[in-house]
């Protein structure tokens, strides 16, 4: 359970600050003013050439390169959860790399998340090997069964 707890971490950390960085590449490049293709591509080829958009990407790739792993060692319903983390670290980052305000409903709403979280952790998780024994059974009672 460590490292997958390790790997969401870093996931949600590397997550949020693609988040932030994203965010700021866009604040630079602008918002879309025209729906014309010719100058959508031109938009969005902007954008992808934003120094700021580039590394927020390469980040998002962190992030899920570490949730594969995480997916590896742990079931779906406590590895994906535990990504949840990232609203908080998102806010905090929010509001103190970008000086966005984040009204108190909003704050309660990420506690609320965080509590469920901590929820879903808590009522533990069977390790690997004893998921893929109980997989095994499942699998082979079942071809049993159809004899």
């Amino acid at each position: 359970m460590l490292r997958t707890l390790i790997a969401v971490v870093v996931a949600t950390l590397a997550g949020a600050v693609g988040q932030i960085f994203l965010r700021r590449g866009m604040q630079i490049v602008g918002s879309m003013e025209s729906y014309m293709p010719l100058e959508v591509l031109a938009y969005f080829w902007k954008a992808l050439c934003q120094p700021y958009v580039i590394a927020g990407t390469a980040l998002s790739a962190v992030f899920y390169f570490c949730i594969l792993a995480a997916l590896s060692w742990s079931e779906v319903t406590v590895a994906v959860p535990l990504t949840a983390l990232e609203y908080a670290f998102t806010a905090v980052l929010a509001v103190t790399l970008l000086k966005e305000a984040v009204p108190p409903m909003r704050w309660a709403g990420i506690a609320f998340v965080i509590v469920g979280v901590i929820l879903i952790t808590a009522g533990g998780e069977r390790s690997a090997p004893e998921a893929k024994i109980s997989m095994q059974r499942t699998k082979g009672s079942a071809y049993l069964e159809r004899q």
